[in-house]
């Protein structure tokens, strides 16, 4: 009866270590929309990026909803994609980049979660944020996001002569069970 017992724990111990897989948000590839208007964004982190299409909350069950950049192996991800946008920012070592197409005149709405960093013994600390925007049609943006040294993020357009900041505002989930 004990061995049977310590069987079915470690069944249950080890099964948790393939579920971040079955995560829909980490397996997914954000998905650009094929017609209609759309706006083109340059994303460069040192974490996730994930993005959810046509929502000013997050559901990672919504259509087109999953992952633009991460610089970890074994995510869903677009990395090192171009669409040949205006000259980008240097990518610094450990953070990706990639071009990825937005409808425009609808919201967008992306996530961005790191690694963490040692905090003190036994803490870390993570950068979580999830924001909204509705991009405009045939405008450029580039979005860059750190995590790992300190949380900051730089959200601009890029195709006037000068740089503007973007203004996005603050998401949360759609419903308490979007982030499943």
């Amino acid at each position: 009866m004990k061995a049977i017992a310590s069987l079915c724990l470690a069944s249950a111990v080890l099964s948790g270590c393939g579920n971040i897989a079955a995560v829909k948000s980490f397996n997914s590839k954000f998905v650009s929309p094929t017609g209609g208007e759309t706006a083109r964004l340059r994303v460069i982190a040192d974490g996730m990026v994930r993005g959810v299409p046509g929502l000013q909350c997050v559901d990672w069950y919504s259509p087109g909803a999953g992952v633009i950049v991460v610089p970890q192996k074994g995510f869903a991800d677009r990395n090192g994609e171009h669409l040949g946008m205006p000259a980008a920012k240097e990518v610094p070592a450990g953070a990706v980049s990639s071009e990825v197409l937005v409808a425009a005149g609808k919201p967008m709405t992306l996530a961005f979660l790191d690694g963490g960093r040692p905090n003190s013994y036994n803490s870390t600390t993570n950068c979580l944020g999830m924001f909204t925007f509705t991009p405009r049609a045939g405008a450029d943006y580039e979005l860059t996001l750190r995590g790992y040294s300190a949380c900051g993020v730089q959200f601009e357009r890029i195709d006037g002569a000068q740089p503007e900041p973007v203004n996005a505002t603050k998401a949360d989930y759609c419903s308490k069970l979007a982030n499943f």
